[in-house]
């Protein structure tokens, strides 16, 4: 059995009756007992939350890396929807100003198609949300 030494702890006296009332109320046979008791708690809690705080870290840079990854899809996906309107304004010609209200008729129509082809596509709650906008749309 290790040596056991002293140690002093100085409390005025409301604590001492405070401290003597929860080690008796819990059961110990003594204050002693109960710090004892307390101290390797405190002990077993901070390598708990050493080893809380490891998986915390971790599960934020996995999260981190996945928002750069993320990032950088939607910054490739505006240069492709960049060069694709570039393109499309350079080899589409405007129609003429008297066939303008017809043509944007008929361009609606077809997307409107589009987007529900897009829908049908579609799965979960993407599905769901985009349908959600195409009704609203319509109704407008």
């Amino acid at each position: 059995m290790s040596k056991s030494r002293n140690f002093s702890i100085l409390f005025d006296p409301a604590q001492l009756a405070s401290v003597k009332k929860a080690a008796h109320a819990k059961g110990f046979e003594s204050v002693a007992a109960y710090l004892r008791t307390l101290l390797e708690q405190d002990a077993g809690r901070t390598q708990q939350q050493e080893s809380l705080e490891t998986a915390v870290a971790a599960s934020l840079d996995r999260m981190s890396k996945e928002v750069r990854r993320l990032h950088n899809s939607n910054q490739a996906l505006f240069a492709l929807t960049d060069s694709l309107v570039r393109l499309f304004l350079t080899c589409t010609p405007e129609p003429p100003p008297e066939a303008l209200d017809a043509t944007k008729r008929r361009a609606k129509l077809r997307y409107d198609r589009f987007m529900l082809s897009v829908a049908q596509n579609m799965t979960g709650d993407s599905k769901v949300a985009l349908i959600d906008v195409l009704m609203g749309a319509s109704d407008a």
